[in-house]
């Protein structure tokens, strides 16, 4: 006699080991996902740095002027340090000043 299917045991042991092998590999992939967050942070502060070196040396090796709260003629929103419309020219990418770990909205890099 022929089997011509699964018996309802093994396909539960078939499932049982596919939820075991999730269960494992779910908070690999998040380690990996956060890892790639970082190195997309470590690489937006290494632009900002180079885009702060850019104005620097087109400005006789004076760096941009500091933008914090209280200061009259700072355009950036409170509690936000950097002063992105001096480096604009030199780096051209605004998604640079999101930090990727956060979902909202923030004008520097938190990492």
């Amino acid at each position: 006699m022929r089997r011509r299917g699964f018996t309802l045991i093994e396909l539960l042991v078939v499932i049982a080991i596919i939820a075991i092998l999730a269960a494992i590999l779910f908070p690999v992939f998040a380690k990996a996902r956060e890892k790639a967050r970082q190195t997309t942070c470590a690489s937006n502060l290494k632009q900002i740095a180079l885009g702060n070196l850019m104005y620097a040396n087109d400005y006789d090796e004076r760096f941009m002027p500091f933008c914090g709260d209280g200061a009259s003629w700072c355009k950036n929103p409170p509690g936000c340090f950097y002063t992105t419309g001096y480096l604009q020219p030199y780096i051209k990418n605004k998604q640079i000043w999101l930090c990727p770990s956060t979902t909202g909205h923030n004008c520097a890099p938190c990492c």
